[in-house]
């Protein structure tokens, strides 16, 4: 899926709705806004509708990572933590640690 972006125009068409402002409610920053879609693009792709701050875009983005997830637990896309544990077992199984002597090219004296 290709991101859609905001044109100068667009943007500077925002910045004067949110009256130079991030959107959040409490937060009065006003440098280095970024685009962002008031809903997660995964359920509905559209331009952005928004204009938040680094730090509020941060916080915005893990709360809908969450979303996300928890809608495809529901949907039956994802599996649970629980049933994942009951499939695969409690420890994931990966490669096992391969030390920095046992890698091809370290020389003894490094660290």
């Amino acid at each position: 899926m290709s991101r859609l972006y905001l044109t100068a125009r667009e943007y500077e068409a925002l910045l004067k709705k949110q009256n130079g402002a991030c959107c959040v409610d409490d937060c009065e920053e006003t440098e280095g806004l970024i685009g962002e879609h008031s809903t997660p693009n995964i359920w509905r792709r559209a331009k952005p509708d928004q204009l938040m701050c680094a730090k509020c875009h941060k916080v915005k983005t893990l709360r809908d990572i969450k979303a996300i997830w928890k809608v495809k637990r529901l949907n039956g896309e994802a599996l649970s933590q629980y049933e994942r544990r009951r499939r695969y077992g409690a420890q994931l199984r990966g490669p096992p640690f391969q030390s920095h002597r046992d890698q091809p090219g370290a020389l003894p004296w490094k660290r």
